[in-house]
């Protein structure tokens, strides 16, 4: 290439036609970095001095920084196409990016990552670009170092890259070794380590492999606290299978006595089996005699688990085990009278007829007077309640009574028994269970018709039970053809069907709905209406359309007959399979008015509330109109703002599944309204928690919607909801269309306020491309919208949007100006969440003027700001800034706490910062 090049990837240099042309001191070498690093950018005389003397810079600085300039104009005059720009209190350097060494290693770097065929020559190409370590000449300490490690983080990253490809074209010769180093050198970064774990993996060096990892997770819970990445511990467990590739679990071997026989698979139930083990040796160490319950759901496994663990430590009562199955909950209908059971008991302890009393309290005595020395074990299965199991209990302390029931038994936990709560199977269990009646060859060979199967059974142990069966029974069908099967049911149930009363699910299940009072099976079967997860007792009011006081009584009354379980204090649910079945029999039984009824009641209540919660998370946003809830509507009231999150918090997959799930049909125009109303509402709580793609999704749908109904407002609300998520997602391609539609139906409804919301999101989008031009002019129509509007929270956004868009380009002074004339309305109004942004603005001017400390204090205040409002993800954003000032003022121990406040925030929500902000703290530690 002709003409002058610049280097920065080593010592920083001039080059005209091969030729080292300058600089000649360190200091003209540290202006001439910044400057490149900044290529095109206005680069202030305040950062500049900052990068030349880290603390206490001379009184004559800025006149050298001003030398240096001239000197280095002079060094560049002999090429016309590159020159030094003054830009108000700064310099632009402007020049073809092709010319600076450090701009075509990224450029070959994004290239071998787009999927190029010559990826692997791509990366060597960029990396030969190396002439040591960036920066090496430089002056200045804290900055430079900084900058300069920044640029190795991107070396580090395309030797991985390129090892990566190496990998994965079998080119790989030497990865080892070269990995091993780069391990050595760099302990903290993970994915060299990852990299030689796949590499020793493929090498069947698989100990090796796993002694990568385990040495990694060391160094990261010790030094830094946290946890290995998803895509360390997904290699580790990629080593862990092909270390444990076809070895099956062993079986379990069924015994006699009156315990019926153990099951030929027992699967799941782990940390149930522990506790029962542990309730048993602490009732034998104290001499007291153990009582514990088993509740569950219909068709949970409470008599397997029991079964199972009766047979586990069956050794342990010498004098034998004693089963009864009450019926409380059977196809006869019929429960084992107590007096019935005490005599079945007394002739399995070999009691002759004629010696057993007449009178039902005397047999009661001499069974209690019969196990009163005896080591026994009773198994007390599936009770109606406590009456029919009380006379059933000894009083021996060596003797252990189970009893499974789908009440609660809360007289006998109140006597001292120890409950025992039954849920449902996660995948995993699932999955055993299906290895154990299949064979691991068969699941392990159609993994996705076994996840589909698992799905459909929505892990209840009795549905994959006859699952497995009806597959066992057909040894050479398809497990992928079942699992169609299942998919392809018009009526969920249908696929549980069976001649058999004891595990036909609809027969099961009805057992206990039989046993309901009126108004609670009223409720369970509206509760089929309900698209779940779970729900409140509000909710749950308004589809009965009673007090909460009443429906609190039914939701008690479902709870202890197990079809409702209370997972947490005030929230509800009903397994996926009894939702079915309620849905089955709201459908059968109460007509199509009744259901739309409860329907439009249960929106309203999610609407109402939604809009008194989003109120108080952002008291400020523009209100949208909505009508008046139904009659014997419930509608929550949260309090305050902790309120409003919490609310938002339970009850945000509720309304997510609302917009996929309300009806069409007849009623699908008044859903539709529903639809666009319930997105705009949830909207303020998805933005304040960084859900990106949920609140993009349900826009759409909202979007949708809005065109479905025809309503113009509808259409420019929704088009502006949904190119506001893609704005603060980053994809303003897909924004544009949406707020120039939006603006269309704004304009076409002569709605001013709308229209300067959609300019101040355009405004965004144009500073995000740095056209700085015409962000200022969209600012500026926002901000003149806004006071013709008397929108003084919109003033504010405005006014702060201006100020940002003056420091990005370079113009301190009159960035300060708008940005404290937005501080001192925000301040008046009360404006918390607009001081908070605005103080972030000015954390932003603060470090492009070079003053690390004012910038601290500014992102500092704004961090505490957001926190206070609720704003978890701007919050952590604030203090990643932070710990940049930091860092960049060169107090590298204040960074990196604020960094792992932020890691944490990030990580918990699953956000996409996480791991840039790992990256961080990584880079933190690793040696240079």
């Amino acid at each position: 290439m002709a003409g002058i090049e610049f280097g920065l990837l080593g010592p920083v240099e001039i080059l005209q036609d091969g030729q080292r042309k300058g600089p000649t001191t360190a200091q003209q070498r540290c202006v001439l970095a910044m400057l490149l690093l900044d290529l095109g950018r206005v680069v202030s005389t305040g950062r500049l001095v900052s990068a030349l003397w880290d603390a206490s810079p001379p009184a004559s600085a800025r006149n050298s920084v001003r030398v240096h300039v001239t000197r280095l104009r002079k060094l560049l005059a002999a090429d016309p196409t590159i020159e030094i720009v003054t830009v108000g209190e700064g310099w632009r350097l402007a020049c073809d990016r092709e010319r600076v060494d450090l701009y075509r290693f990224r450029d070959l770097v994004r290239a071998g990552g787009e999927g190029a065929e010559e990826t692997g020559r791509l990366l060597r190409e960029a990396l030969s670009l190396w002439r040591g370590p960036a920066l090496a000449d430089a002056a200045g300490d804290r900055l430079v170092r900084a900058v300069a490690e920044g640029l190795e983080d991107e070396r580090l990253a395309a030797v991985e890259d390129r090892i990566a490809w190496d990998l994965r074209s079998g080119t790989d010769r030497g990865a080892v070794s070269e990995l091993s180093v780069l391990v050595a050198e760099h302990p903290l970064r993970e994915r060299p380590a990852g990299l030689l774990m796949s590499a020793l993996r493929r090498g069947g060096r698989v100990a090796e492999g796993l002694a990568v990892f385990h040495r990694m997770r060391k160094r990261l819970v010790e030094e830094l606290g946290i946890e290995p990445s998803a895509a360390l511990r997904n290699e580790y467990q990629r080593l862990l299978r092909t270390a444990d590739e076809g070895e099956d679990p062993p079986g379990e071997a069924p015994l006699p006595r009156q315990l019926p026989g153990d099951v030929a698979v027992f699967a799941g139930r782990a940390a149930h089996l522990s506790h029962l083990d542990g309730l048993l040796d602490r009732a034998t160490r104290s001499g007291t005699m153990l009582v514990a319950t088993i509740a569950g759901i219909p068709g949970s496994g409470k008599t397997t688990l029991a079964v199972h663990w009766a047979h586990r430590v069956r050794d342990r009562f010498p004098d034998g085990q004693l089963y009864l199955n009450l019926r409380g909950f059977d196809a006869s209908g019929d429960a084992v009278d107590p007096a019935e059971a005490v005599l079945q008991f007394l002739g399995a302890l070999g009691v002759p007829a004629v010696a057993i009393p007449a009178d039902a309290d005397a047999r009661s005595a001499l069974y209690r007077s019969l196990l009163a020395d005896r080591r026994m074990l009773v198994v007390l299965d599936n009770a109606r309640d406590e009456a029919q199991v009380r006379e059933l209990i000894p009083g021996s302390a060596g003797c252990c009574v189970l009893v499974t029931g789908r009440t609660e038994l809360a007289g006998l936990v109140a006597r001292g028994a120890h409950p025992l709560a039954l849920d449902v199977f996660d995948p995993a269990e699932s999955r055993d269970l299906l290895i154990g009646r299949l064979g691991p060859a068969r699941v392990r060979r159609e993994p996705e018709a076994a996840a589909q199967i698992i799905e459909r059974c929505a892990g209840l142990p009795l549905s994959l039970t006859m699952v497995a069966a009806r597959a066992a029974v057909q040894p050479d069908f398809a497990l992928a053809s079942l699992a169609a099967e299942l998919e392809s049911s018009e009526v969920v149930l249908d696929a549980f069907e069976s001649p058999d009363a004891t595990i036909d699910l609809r027969t099961v299940f009805s057992w206990s709905y039989l046993r309901l009072s009126t108004e609670a099976a009223q409720l369970f079967r509206l509760l089929g209406l309900h698209w779940g997860p779970d729900f409140g007792a509000g909710a749950a009011a308004s589809l009965a359309g009673v007090p909460v006081p009443a429906v609190m009584r039914r939701l008690r009354e479902l709870c202890r007959m197990q079809l409702v379980a209370e997972h947490a204090p005030g929230r509800f649910d009903l397994h996926d399979l009894l939702a079915a079945y309620a849905a089955e029999l709201a459908e059968a039984i109460d007509d199509p008015q009744t259901q739309w009824a409860a329907t439009r009641r249960m929106l309203d209540h999610y609407l109402h509330t939604a809009d008194t919660a989003a109120r108080l998370l952002a008291p400020h946003r523009r209100p949208i109109r909505i009508d008046e809830p139904v009659a014997a509507t419930v509608v929550d009231a949260p309090e305050g703002k902790d309120g409003a999150m919490a609310w938002f918090d339970a009850e945000r997959p509720v309304l997510v599944r609302s917009l996929h799930r309300a009806p069409d049909g007849a009623h699908g125009p008044t859903a539709d309204r529903y639809r666009w109303q319930l997105a705009w509402f949830l909207s303020t709580h998805q933005r304040r928690m960084g859900l990106g793609a949920e609140w993009i999704a349900t826009q759409r749908l909202a979007v949708a919607a809005a065109h479905r109904t025809a309503d113009t407002r509808a259409k420019a609300v929704a088009h502006h909801g949904l190119a506001a998520a893609h704005v603060r997602f980053g994809d303003h391609e897909e924004a544009e269309p949406h707020l120039r539609a939006a603006l269309r139906h704004f304009e076409e409804l002569g709605d001013r306020g709308g229209q300067a919301n959609v300019h101040a999101e355009l405004c965004l989008i144009a500073e995000a491309a740095q056209d700085y031009a015409a962000a200022f002019t969209s600012a500026q129509r926002s901000l003149d919208m806004y006071r013709e509007d008397g929108n003084e929270h919109g003033q504010v956004r405005a006014l702060n949007n201006i100020g940002y868009i003056h420091a990005a380009s370079g113009e301190h002074a009159r960035a300060l100006d708008a940005i404290r004339h937005a501080l001192r309305i925000s301040r008046e109004i009360g404006d918390a969440d607009g001081e908070a942004t605005i103080l972030d603005s000015l954390g932003f001017t603060y470090t492009g003027l070079g003053e690390y400390d004012r910038a601290i204090d500014c992102y500092r205040k704004a961090a505490a700001l957001l926190h206070q409002c609720g704003e978890r993800v701007r919050a952590a954003a604030a203090l990643d800034r932070l710990g940049d000032a930091h860092l960049a003022a060169g107090d590298r121990a204040a960074a990196s706490g604020v960094w792992r406040r932020a890691f944490r925030v990030f990580d918990d929500l699953g956000h996409p910062k996480a791991e840039a902000l790992r990256a961080k703290l990584i880079a933190m530690t690793t040696p240079r």
